[in-house]
Formats: structure tokens, sequence, C-alpha cells
């Protein structure tokens, strides 16, 4: 959490320098950047090709982010706009909305994430370490902050090239902590949503369920899919009724209970929870 302070970027910034190489070089370089715009809720986050989340640096909000503790780090994050962002070479400031898909805040991801953790505004960076490491500094707002005026969206865009600077010289050979999962979790959740409801869906409604579980709102599933909205929601009332389910934060948590069962390449992970159709 950034706490409110009157000292200036131009104070805060030789502190990070100073801080280089060092083990307080995280809450120097999260100082600096409070001192640009203030935030409740600042992690440092690395996906490296190994297909690992390496959370390099975490200073979450009072309510303790549940969701980032527990279904964001199970896998959630392989679905976030940040991840999907950095992987497509994504560089500089962003805020959510520039990077999440249309209609992001009518999301089951957005309920699911956002809505149920108390954030309001979502900024940050995609960086990179010194070998190429996409690197992302998300920084969230809670009811205790308004959201992210203009003005202060502004000044967060113009020390994107310093804070560019300053990772690849900390991380010359990329971050070497806090690594959550084990380097097979991107292609088991690739894999585990090209199989996922095989035995008991048809082909449109995967096709559907992927897209939703991807974070897209009802209305870009359908047109993504050249379907109308009411097609699209017939759909979905389907798959629920197929999986016995009554909402998406359900959705979700079959998608997650499946990534934890072990997995056959190309076998349905739901086979066996339901009785023959």
């Amino acid at each position: 959490m950034s706490e409110l302070t009157d000292e200036s970027p131009e104070q805060a910034l030789p502190r990070v320098i100073d801080a280089l190489n060092s083990d307080s070089f995280c809450v120097a370089l999260l100082d600096y950047i409070a001192s640009v715009a203030h935030f409740d809720s600042g992690v440092i986050m690395a996906y490296p090709d190994d297909g690992e989340l390496r959370v390099v640096h975490n200073a979450l909000h009072a309510g303790d982010q549940p969701g980032f503790g527990g279904p964001y780090r199970d896998g959630l994050w392989l679905l976030s706009p940040l991840y999907l962002s950095a992987k497509a070479g994504v560089r500089g400031y962003f805020h959510i909305l520039d990077i999440a898909p249309d209609n992001f805040r009518d999301s089951e991801y957005y309920a699911l994430y956002y809505s149920s953790n108390g954030v309001v505004d979502h900024c940050g960076f995609l960086l990179e370490t010194g070998d190429g490491t996409p690197l992302a500094i998300s920084l969230e707002r809670t009811p205790a902050y308004t959201r992210f005026r203009a003005a202060e969206r502004r000044q967060l865009a113009a020390i994107a090239a310093t804070l560019a600077a300053l990772a690849r010289r900390h991380w010359p050979a990329g971050p070497d902590t806090g690594t959550s999962g084990d380097g097979g979790l991107h292609r088991q959740v690739e894999a585990v949503l090209e199989a996922f409801g095989s035995s008991r869906l048809t082909p449109r409604e995967r096709q559907v369920v992927q897209w939703v579980l991807r974070g897209h709102p009802s209305k870009v599933v359908a047109r993504e899919l050249g379907i109308s909205a009411q097609t699209e929601q017939v759909h979905r009332k389907n798959i629920y009724q197929k999986l016995g389910l009554s909402s998406h934060n359900e959705l979700f948590s079959l998608f997650f209970d499946a990534l934890a069962q072990p997995f056959r390449p190309g076998e349905d992970p739901l086979a066996g929870r339901y009785p023959p159709t």
C-alpha cells in the first residue's frame, strides 16, 4: 500500500537509484511511483518463458485481495489482460481498459477478480528485465481512492521509460524469486481449456466457454463467434444446465478444480464428474 507523502518524484528517484541491486529496490520503486500517483495495492510480477508466475514483490491493500492469493495464483493470471498483453509484446504504461477486451467491465473475469476484491481502477506498467523477461507492475485502487484521473495517468505514462531502464538495470538476468506454480502450468491451462467439457458440450458451447473463461463478456463472445446475443445466451443457459451450474463464478471454480486434477491430454477433465449422457 502506498502511503500519502509529500515527497516529490525528484526526491524519490535518487533513492531508487541508490537501491539498485539491493533488497530495498522494489519498495523504493513503488515509493517513486506513489510520488507520482498514489495507489493502495502494488504488485510486481514476472512472466518467464517457462510458464511460471513469479511474484517479485507484493504490497497488497488492507483487504488483502483473496482473489490474488487464491484463484489468481492458481491459474486465473493466465487469463488476465496483463499476462496476455505482456506475452503479446505490449510494453509501457497501461490502463486496464486499454489492454482488456471490449466491454471488459461486463465480463465474468471482471466480476470474479475486480468486483469481488473491491478494485475500482487498475493501471501500471509492462516492462522487461535485462534478459527480455516480461515484467508487470500492477497498481490498483479500491474505494479508498477515486479512479486514476487523466492527469495522473499522463504523469504515470511519462515515467514509463525511466521505470523500463531501472528494471533492466536491476534485473539484468531476470527475477529469481517468487515462483508460483510449476513450469508447465501455462501449457496445462491451454490444454485443459481445449478439452474442458468435450464429453458433455457441443463444439459451439465449448467455444463459448473458452471465450468466457478468457475474460470476454457476452456481447464480445457473440460478435466473435458470429452469432446473436440471444443465441449466445441460449448457449450459456445450456452450458450451465449441462454442467449443473448457476453462475459464472461456479464456471470459473469448476475450471480451477479441473486444473487441480491430473490431466491426460485430449481427455475431458470433467469426465467422470457427471453421469454418462
